[in-house]
């Protein structure tokens, strides 16, 4: 900024910085950036915005996950209890993993939904058995390949 001279006495007037010079970090405290030059305390607060847009941006991803969690819940939940209410057994699962973590929930009125166990797939669990078997095939050929010799 260029420094303006007072008008009636010739002297330059004060120069005032269109930067602030403290950061807020919570509604009660803010840090001092004073004792820094303008350009740093420019890009230490340009940093601050851009840490604070990235902040925004996650807790309006993670409040979107959580309602549409919420929604399908729901959606079981009502699902379950209109199953139940006309006399029939129903055991429903549903698993999600988003950006609030991983969600296991198991609905119903039948015993298995009581003891509220998910599979191993649905927990996430990998499946060796396939992984197993082939290798098993492979260990058969190999031995056979020898024996032929």
């Amino acid at each position: 900024m260029a420094e303006q001279e007072n008008q009636s006495s010739g002297v330059p007037a004060e120069r005032k910085s269109s930067v602030p010079s403290s950061v807020p970090l919570s509604p009660t405290t803010a840090l001092d950036l004073s004792y820094l030059p303008e350009a740093q305390r420019a890009q230490l607060l340009a940093e601050y915005n851009r840490g604070m847009l990235d902040l925004s941006r996650k807790a309006q991803e993670l409040h979107i996950d959580v309602a549409a969690l919420r929604s399908s819940l729901d959606t079981l939940s009502h699902t379950v209890k209109e199953t139940s209410r006309e006399g029939n057994s129903i055991t429903a699962s549903h698993t999600v993993t988003n950006s609030a973590g991983r969600t296991e929930v198991m609905m119903g009125n039948t015993e298995r939904a009581a003891t509220g166990k998910l599979s191993a797939s649905q927990t996430g669990e990998f499946n060796w058995t396939p992984v197993y078997v082939i290798i098993g095939i492979i260990a058969a050929v190999l031995i056979v390949a020898q024996f032929v010799k």
